[in-house]
């Protein structure tokens, strides 16, 4: 418990400290979108739900066999898929909390 409260202490400090004058919102958003990321990316199997769970939107392509190649592709290469994306200009974390309008 109370290292849960130091922890918890030193977040606030450094969300305090934070010297780009945006608040704490923006410290928040870049903290949790960072956590987000690199989570995605250090875990496989969380990858591969994601997969799955993205590839349902291939249900509406009309082709079927062209669906299955969508369902196929998602499923098996979504942290290519992910990784590809996060080297994308404008896709950063400071990106994504300005364009939210949290920074």
């Amino acid at each position: 418990m109370t290292f849960r409260f130091y922890v918890l202490f030193a977040l606030c400090i450094y969300v305090l400290a934070d010297d780009s004058n945006s608040g704490i919102t923006c410290s928040f958003c870049k903290a949790g979108l960072a956590t987000v990321t690199a989570t995605i990316q250090s875990n496989p199997d969380l990858q591969g739900q994601l997969g799955d769970s993205i590839s349902v939107g291939c249900d509406q392509v009309p082709n079927e066999l062209q669906r299955k190649a969508c369902r196929l592709t998602l499923d098996d290469n979504f942290g290519l898929f992910f990784k590809n994306f996060l080297q994308q200009p404008g896709t950063s974390v400071e990106d994504f909390c300005k364009n939210m309008g949290y920074c």
